[in-house]
């Protein structure tokens, strides 16, 4: 009986299967990436990151939601309030000429555009952001904020009353 009737190769014809395995999967793996990228479904510019958070002052012990790790609460307004929730996070694909339109859980709506991208003499970039929190029917809450905002630093706005406690949304750009 053969080696190939038993059921057992050469070991150089194994090495051969699997060489041509990975070609085909690296070959895939390489199509799959270009199709990726030509269809936007890749990372392509950077992402506007919303946090809503709810403030409020009680009686009770201090408590923070552990998703907000960075929050300032030292400083002004922050300061004022010993409660912090996280109540929404959203993420959003953030290009020129392509607002991002945002329903809050109050009712109103967050609005943001970018207008551009700039470089600081470093190199880094810093995104050039216009926001406005509107409500159907009423006067804009905050009307036309422009912000000059580096990548990864969070900016807030807010003040807005919310089940006895206030709004505060944070808005980051992610590159």
């Amino acid at each position: 009986m053969t080696a190939e009737a038993r059921g057992t190769t050469r070991p150089w014809v194994r090495r051969l299967v699997w060489a041509v395995a990975a070609a085909v999967v690296a070959l895939v793996l390489a199509w799959g990436g270009a199709a990726l990228a030509q269809t936007g479904g890749g990372p392509s510019g950077p992402t506007l990151e919303v946090f809503v958070i709810q403030a409020t002052r009680t009686d009770a012990a201090s408590s923070i939601d552990p998703q907000l790790r960075d929050l300032p609460t030292r400083q002004q307004p922050f300061d004022r309030y010993n409660v912090y929730k996280l109540v929404d996070h959203q993420r959003f694909a953030l290009g020129e000429g392509k607002p991002v339109a945002y329903a809050l859980v109050n009712g109103r709506t967050l609005d943001v555009s970018l207008g551009g991208v700039t470089r600081s003499d470093a190199g880094e970039a810093r995104y050039q952001l216009a926001t406005q929190i509107l409500q159907r029917g009423k006067d804009a809450f905050l009307r036309g904020l422009q912000v000059t905002a580096s990548a990864n630093q969070p900016f807030y706005v807010g003040g807005q009353s919310f089940q006895g406690g206030t709004l505060f949304v944070e808005l980051v750009v992610r590159p």
